[in-house]
């Protein structure tokens, strides 16, 4: 609330500046998130409904959130019922929500780094960071599970039972939710794009504080700043922009956060385990760079 607070005074005091970081969040929606998303969203919200009928239905959707970016994932997470499988929801809620492969190798590798391959690397290295951290971490998620197991968990339930899908248009359930996901994401991104743009008026910090700055609020935003430091080293540039990616930021902290309100996972514990998993990425990548490149 106080975050909120403050955002809006700024708002009002600066308009030029708060209006110039929502003109790049629409740009950074209207290219790349509407057309990166809108379709996954459409279909992981579609077989989430047709789920409820045939279970394989909830294991397409989260390889299909696995694929379509923050914050599909922890969205096909935060559906998935959890009672008869070995990685729990809370895990799972870490392995999949990840950078889509699209956005890592046409924004991060050709347009920021100028190589397919170290986009593809990165990518890989957040995908091992998760995976490690999410793998680690699930025996302590399953005993919190097994304490619970008396109640059944919110992500168990359904928003819109199998008797009403009956009654009313599968297509219009899709539709309604699906609008109301972008929306969703589309508002924090303008939000902390907008709050970003006061982190470009800091002049006394160095450019690379202010780009680091920048990218733990909107991710996208920070790593074209780093892009466009030529005072960095190649190497210095690539971890930072690995940590950057793999952290997400507190936009996609809040996206998660807002996909995942129906359910019982904790986003605490997201946050712990996310940071946890940026710092192996960056090793991965580290380790890659000094053997490999």
């Amino acid at each position: 609330m106080l975050l909120c607070l403050l955002l809006f005074f700024l708002y009002l005091c600066f308009p030029e500046i708060s209006g110039s970081g929502i003109k790049n969040g629409l740009t950074l929606i209207a290219g790349q998130v509407l057309p990166a998303l809108y379709p996954f969203i459409l279909l992981t919200t579609l077989f989430r409904y047709l789920s409820m009928r045939r279970s394989a239905g909830r294991y397409l959707s989260v390889f299909i959130g696995f694929l379509s970016g923050y914050p599909l994932g922890a969205k096909a997470a935060a559906d998935f019922k959890s009672s008869e499988n070995r990685i729990t929801p809370q895990s799972l809620l870490l392995i999949c929500n990840n950078p889509g492969p699209a956005y890592m190798i046409s924004f991060i590798g050709l347009n920021c780094l100028d190589s397919l391959r170290l986009g593809l690397s990165i990518y890989m290295a957040i995908l091992a960071g998760n995976l490690t951290t999410g793998l680690l971490f699930n025996p302590l998620h399953k005993k919190a599970d097994a304490a619970f197991s008396g109640n059944p968990a919110p992500w168990q339930s359904e928003n819109h039972p199998e008797e009403n899908i009956r009654k009313t248009n599968l297509l219009d359930l899709v539709i309604h939710d699906t609008f109301s996901i972008i929306v969703s994401i589309s508002s924090y991104i303008l939000i902390f794009s907008a709050a970003a743009a006061f982190i470009r008026q800091l002049t006394f910090l160095p450019a690379v504080i202010q780009a680091l700055l920048a990218g733990l609020l909107e991710m996208t935003t920070g790593i074209q700043m780093l892009a466009s430091q030529t005072a960095l080293s190649p190497m210095v540039k690539i971890l930072l922009t690995t940590g950057l990616i793999s952290f997400g930021g507190f936009s996609v902290i809040a996206q998660t956060k807002s996909v995942i309100s129906e359910s019982s996972l904790s986003i605490k514990k997201y946050i712990t385990e996310r940071a946890i998993a940026a710092t192996i990425a960056v090793s991965v990548m580290y380790i890659y760079i000094t053997l490999c490149l």
